[in-house]
């Protein structure tokens, strides 16, 4: 996708990346761990969202999702966290990410690619369609790896 760009996430991004982990993943949690509490998941994005660590996907130059990947450990690349905006999945966004992860995980050396989903998530089907392999199930995760 020639519109797709990323850039690093600031402070001023905060209320953009709540917001993007409530409208993606705000039915998988709550059919997961029952109803919507802000309270706690604010205080969870509080604890992962590390600007220096995230980047903003922007689509058309409007921010429409995030990634957050680096090395776990020198053979392994891990993506912590990975979401597209609602009104733009279903464009190759999501399978443009994984393949510039997988691409700065050879870049770095790693041997595979790994990451967490939630077992309900429907992303785990672009996971398997990408090549991930599911190596432990974690309830309510899933953890899966891809073999460089």
């Amino acid at each position: 996708m020639n519109d797709v760009r990323l850039r690093p996430a600031t402070v001023a991004d905060d209320d953009f990346l709540y917001d993007l982990h409530r409208r993606t993943l705000g039915d998988v949690i709550e059919a997961t761990w029952g109803p919507w509490d802000d309270d706690v998941q604010r205080q969870f994005h509080q604890t992962w969202f590390k600007p220096d660590t995230v980047e903003i996907v922007l689509v058309g130059g409007q921010p429409a999702g995030m990634v957050q990947a680096g090395p776990a450990d020198a053979r392994t690349f891990y993506v912590s966290r990975i979401a597209i905006a609602p009104e733009v999945q279903g464009r190759g966004i999501g399978t443009t990410l994984l393949r510039l992860v997988v691409e700065r995980a050879k870049e770095a050396g790693s041997s595979a690619v790994e990451l967490h989903v939630l077992e309900l998530n429907r992303a785990r089907e672009l996971y398997e369609r990408l090549g991930f392999e599911v190596v432990a199930v974690e309830h309510p995760k899933i953890r899966m790896r891809l073999t460089l």
